[in-house]
């Protein structure tokens, strides 16, 4: 996963590039990082989101 999908930039199933407008969150996802446990939150496009839902 790209740096920019990890940060919520882009679509975390397709990579397409994200506006807040557009975006749709997917919520707090639990990440162990390292030994140490991390939120991230991972958010995709609309299309992603329809053809998954």
């Amino acid at each position: 996963m790209s740096d920019a999908q990890q940060r919520g930039a882009n679509c975390v199933w397709c990579a397409a590039p994200l506006a807040n407008a557009t975006a749709h969150d997917l919520g707090a996802r639990p990440l162990d990082a390292h030994g140490v446990s991390v939120l991230w939150f991972p958010r995709c496009c609309r299309t992603c989101w329809k053809d998954r839902s």
